[in-house]
């Protein structure tokens, strides 16, 4: 069968429907535009020829640190207003005045300490071990590893406390018998 060929549906609008425009002569203005500096593109093309194009990375380096400095700026922002915030939010005299306090605390506390060091290395009382314990009591572990370890040794020495036959017999009496032989004697001159 032969074939036959499909005849079109649509065309083009006809050329009565085309808009037409006028066939005047365009004005000198509408043609010539304002004049271009020539000398701003010379610097940027010398610029892009100084500097090698950012790679991928140190691109994406610039944006995270603009980032950084953006978060850095509003956290700095948000603890200042936390500092006044505290700072108005606590009007107790007694609590401000306690910072000076602390540090003479402190001190009154180390000279205790070599004061009970002293006594014990001067005591008559030769028992090493409580001197040790004295003075690891005196020195506290700084790093959380070793409060950890005296943490550990402190459960075990308790554990073999209430191991002793002594405590299970009176426990009182036996704590009051140890603070005597730990801990300095006042002594009294009158």
């Amino acid at each position: 069968m032969p074939r036959v060929a499909k005849e079109r549906t649509k065309y083009h609008a006809p050329k009565a429907a085309a808009v037409s425009l006028p066939k005047s002569t365009p004005d000198v203005g509408d043609i010539v535009s304002a004049p271009v500096p020539l000398a701003a593109p010379a610097k940027a093309a010398e610029k892009d020829v100084t500097q090698p194009p950012k790679s991928k990375r140190a691109k994406r380096a610039d944006r995270h640190q603009k980032w950084m400095d953006k978060i850095g700026a509003a956290h700095t922002q948000q603890k200042l207003e936390q500092r006044q915030r505290g700072r108005q939010t606590n009007p107790s005299a007694l609590i401000r005045g306690m910072t000076g306090m602390k540090a003479s605390l402190k001190e009154v506390q180390a000279e205790l300490i070599a004061q009970h060091l002293l006594s014990l290395t001067s005591s008559n009382n030769n028992n090493k071990s409580t001197s040790v314990r004295a003075a690891s009591a005196a020195q506290l572990p700084k790093s959380r590893k070793a409060r950890d370890k005296a943490a550990v040794k402190e459960e075990r020495r308790f554990g073999q406390v209430l191991l002793h036959p002594a405590f299970q017999a009176n426990p009182l009496a036996t704590i009051r018998q140890h603070l005597a032989n730990t801990l300095p004697q006042k002594k009294t001159t009158e």
